[in-house]
């Protein structure tokens, strides 16, 4: 087997995955308002059939916690029915299916952009005044999420917890200005996260794992620190996460990106996890060619490698690579801002595999 660790099978609690390939929560923006699933979602989770874990793109748990009015949403009893379909497709494809429950926080889509300037500034005093009741809204809402997503089969419930969205927020001292028991000490900046990610475990008991992705870092080193990133991973583990899937919280701090490491600092995060921890841990950024993906198997950076532009550029990444094919693989060329997050059929490695059909 050309790749004997990317492609070895994978069990997490009762699941088993059929090889390390992780296709990550890449937001596609294919909703209409309603936030429900359309026929682009189904065929472009179709067309990136071939890891062992599937997790669909950042779903809104609430309409006022969205990045954008397009975003896939989960906030009502009206969206199981299309993300059913979604799970299935994804079952179909070989895949475990997981789905990222999101929050926006301070960073939500506000559709008036007069009053986007203030946002954050309200955000720290509704934070401050009034959040606490605001709270138990918000945990019930994730809650209510995971059942719905259990209830439309997926089988891994992941909380967003990075990129600077809510609970990375929270996390940081330099945006968590909380004077109550939500602020202040690492333990009460990290209490609401693991409040809802309990909520969840509770909610989805013996039928779905749940789990998070883990900002463990900021980039400024005043904000949410390695050293209080790696214990969190550490709580989570006592908590009975399963999984892990690690990256950054507000940006990536410098210090982690090794000199002439051919790892992204994502994937150095990860392996800073993983040395810490006992459970399985989803790390990556920058995979382009699954010969790296191996390679950072056996050099014990995660567990799991997840191939995020990759499989945009070229939908059959991981499919190729099962085949022992990776020279067909078309390359994503690296766009300075990926072309997926505006008009798709910009991307260049698309359009190189449409001329070759």
């Amino acid at each position: 087997m050309k790749y004997p660790l990317l492609l070895t099978p994978l069990q997490i609690d009762n699941l088993t995955l059929s090889n390390r390939i992780v296709m990550p929560p890449m937001v596609t923006f294919l909703s209409e308002d309603d936030g429900l699933v359309t026929q682009a979602h189904l065929e472009h989770y179709e067309r990136s059939s071939g890891p062992g874990l599937v997790i669909v793109e950042g779903t809104a748990v609430l309409p006022e916690g969205r990045i954008s009015r397009r975003q896939l949403g989960i906030c009502s009893d009206r969206h199981i029915e299309g993300l059913a379909r979604l799970a299935r497709i994804i079952h179909a494809g070989g895949a475990i299916a997981g789905i990222q429950l999101h929050h926006a926080g301070a960073t939500a889509f506000v559709e008036k952009k007069k009053y986007q300037h203030f946002l954050p500034i309200l955000f720290r005093l509704w934070k401050q005044q009034i959040m606490v009741s605001g709270l138990i809204r918000i945990r019930e809402a994730f809650r209510n999420a995971a059942r719905r997503a259990v209830e439309a089969g997926f089988d891994i419930i992941e909380i967003h917890g990075a990129h600077g969205y809510l609970f990375s927020q929270f996390l940081s001292p330099l945006k968590n200005w909380r004077l109550d028991r939500y602020g202040g000490s690492l333990e009460n900046r990290r209490r609401f996260l693991l409040e809802v990610f309990r909520a969840i475990s509770l909610e989805t008991a013996d039928r779905a794992v749940a789990t998070c992705r883990l900002g463990i870092a900021d980039r400024n080193r005043m904000g949410f620190r390695l050293s209080e990133g790696l214990s969190t991973a550490s709580t989570f583990e006592g908590e009975g996460a399963k999984l892990l899937d690690v990256s950054f919280g507000s940006g990536i701090p410098n210090f982690v990106q090794q000199d002439g490491s051919p790892y992204s600092g994502r994937l150095h995060l990860a392996h800073e996890a993983k040395m810490v921890v006992g459970i399985p841990v989803i790390g990556g950024g920058g995979i382009r060619h699954p010969d790296l993906a191996e390679q950072a198997l056996q050099d014990s950076m995660a567990d799991l490698i997840y191939v995020g532009r990759g499989i945009l550029a070229d939908p059959a990444w991981a499919q190729k690579t099962i085949e022992g094919k990776p020279e067909s693989i078309i390359p994503c060329r690296n766009c300075s801002f990926c072309f997926h997050f505006t008009d798709s059929s910009k991307c260049p490695a698309r359009r190189q595999r449409r001329l070759k059909k």
